[in-house]
């Protein structure tokens, strides 16, 4: 259970409009954003970050979701690794996959471009204090673009970020 009370029906109009168009793009309002919505400037400052890096961008969805999904079985986050698992699913993804990427992710089934973003963003979250050189030249070396790079960096450290929040608030599931 939520270690704060979640925001159910918003007062705020801002808030209201940001949770309008969330629904509008995910089909409903996951309680991540309800926590956000206690403050409605960071609330607006991470849907538009989750709208930039998860809904739009260079990288193809699956990718950026196995990477979400990744990094938040290494960060233990139950809450993200349900909503991120439930996504692939939705896209498409079979449910084997999904599972052999949060629990055997050296064996993923990715082109070798996406594959190299996969185990750089990976890496960035497990071991950022190594600067992943060779795994740059690796991506590099399949063509990887530095907008692709940066990218898939991007959404690691987004999920990152998430996770620890989620976490610390004790956020559930639906």
């Amino acid at each position: 259970m939520s270690r704060i009370p979640l925001v159910k029906d918003p007062e705020d109009e801002e808030v209201r409009a940001i949770f309008a168009e969330i629904e509008d793009e995910l089909g409903s309002v996951p309680d991540l954003f309800r926590a956000y919505a206690h403050h409605p400037a960071l609330l607006k400052a991470n849907w538009d970050k989750f709208k930039a890096l998860m809904l739009h961008g260079c990288l193809s969805a699956q990718l950026k979701e196995g990477i979400a999904l990744v990094v938040s079985a290494d960060n233990r986050c139950d809450y993200s690794i349900y909503f991120h698992s439930t996504t692939l699913q939705e896209l498409g993804v079979d449910p084997k996959e999904v599972l052999r990427i949060r629990s055997y992710p050296e064996h993923v089934h990715y082109p070798p471009g996406e594959h190299e973003l996969f185990d750089l963003a990976r890496h960035a979250n497990i071991a950022p204090y190594d600067h992943g050189e060779r795994l740059l030249d690796a991506a590099r070396d399949v063509g990887v673009r530095n907008e692709e790079i940066v990218e898939a960096l991007g959404v690691m450290e987004m999920t990152a970020g998430f996770n620890r929040f989620a976490d610390m608030l004790g956020l559930e599931h639906e």
